[in-house]
């Protein structure tokens, strides 16, 4: 009876013992796992804090870009419908004239390039998936609809100006300039009389209607580069330590 009290007693502690001993691993390989969460998590939380400043490296980058394309479009606008009022009084100023065939031969030169590398690494990498949706929808619609649509009308813009020169404006060259003109300017009288050309005011309001579409679009996306900034600057100071 006591030999039998004896091993019934040996054997619950040999299994309080190894029930300590799970609890003990358990708890521990708990901890552990809690601990390797919290340090990718903080890892994760500092990735996505640092992509959120290139992002906005990039916002201010581009800020500027947007701001001075939509003087530029303000400009063209402007120069082209004054030049639309001096062709139905059939009196052009020279300095427009100039203006405009600057324009036209190939001296100025439409480039928007709508590419960020911070997005698309962070799009290629899945981290832009991981910010919060006030975030994430307004980066999509920027860099993935507005600015490549952006891109596309510059893009149509430079391909009807050139298609004109060459169609157009490199048939007159020979009879444009004065041989006499050291500064080798084209002839104002031979080019306002070319001006007043039919097929030059089907151009000009081609080319306004085109960049009142671009000024428009730049408004817009730039509605959205400020909301999206003021979201990026409030997700920083909120989670940043």
């Amino acid at each position: 009876m006591i030999f039998k009290e004896l091993n019934t007693k040996r054997i619950t502690q040999a299994l309080l013992r190894y029930l300590a001993e799970i609890v003990i691993i358990f708890v521990g390989i708990t901890c552990s796992f809690l601990f390797d969460q919290w340090r990718e998590e903080k890892r994760e939380k500092k990735e996505l804090i640092e992509l959120s400043k290139s992002l906005l490296s990039d916002i201010e980058a581009l800020k500027g870009k947007l701001q001075g394309d939509l003087y530029g479009s303000n400009l063209w606008i402007n120069q082209l419908d004054s030049l639309r009022k001096q062709r139905a009084i059939h009196k052009f100023s020279d300095r427009q004239l100039l203006w405009f065939y600057e324009a036209i031969s190939g001296q100025v030169i439409f480039l928007f390039d709508p590419y960020s590398p911070t997005y698309m690494s962070a799009l290629a990498k899945g981290s832009a998936n991981e910010l919060p949706e006030d975030i994430r929808n307004p980066l999509y619609k920027l860099y993935r609809i507005q600015l490549p649509f952006f891109q596309l009308l510059y893009e149509q813009q430079q391909e009807n100006i050139t298609n004109f020169r060459n169609t157009t404006v490199t048939l007159m060259n020979s009879d444009l300039y004065n041989n006499q003109d050291a500064d080798f300017k084209p002839d104002m009288q031979v080019l306002a009389n070319e001006v007043l050309r039919p097929v030059y005011g089907n151009f000009i309001n081609q080319v306004i209607t085109t960049e009142k579409s671009v000024y428009k679009l730049n408004e817009e996306s730039f509605k959205t580069l400020l909301a999206l900034e003021s979201s990026l600057k409030e997700y920083v100071a909120k989670n940043e330590e």
